[in-house]
């Protein structure tokens, strides 16, 4: 009986020491809202970092990359030949954050 009375004690003791911090404990799987965002951007910047490096690294060597060597790469960005498609995107983009707004307007 003496070690269940010193192990009631000591857990006593403990509850004590934690209510006197009068610190709340975050849930462990409590979700934090701007989590994902910050993750879904970290593995885009490293895709892109990767891409970049990859396209250093054909440039140095002169290697090919899928068939095309850098110079081609950089006259097919230069000619903008994705222009159309950026601009319905961003036309797009436009609409549904104008859309938003609005919509935060009237609550």
């Amino acid at each position: 009986m003496l070690g269940n009375d010193y192990a009631q004690a000591r857990k006593q003791y403990v509850e004590e020491v934690r209510q006197s911090f009068k610190h709340v404990q975050p849930e462990e799987y409590e979700e934090d809202p701007g989590a994902g965002t910050a993750s879904f951007f970290k593995v885009r910047f490293l895709i892109a970092v990767c891409i970049f490096a990859a396209f250093v690294l054909c440039d140095r060597t002169g290697s090919r990359f899928y068939n095309y060597t850098t110079k081609e790469i950089v006259s097919m960005l230069e000619k903008e030949q994705f222009q159309s498609q950026l601009d319905s995107i961003r036309e797009a983009w436009h609409s549904l954050t104008e859309e938003k707004d609005r919509q935060e307007k009237e609550k």
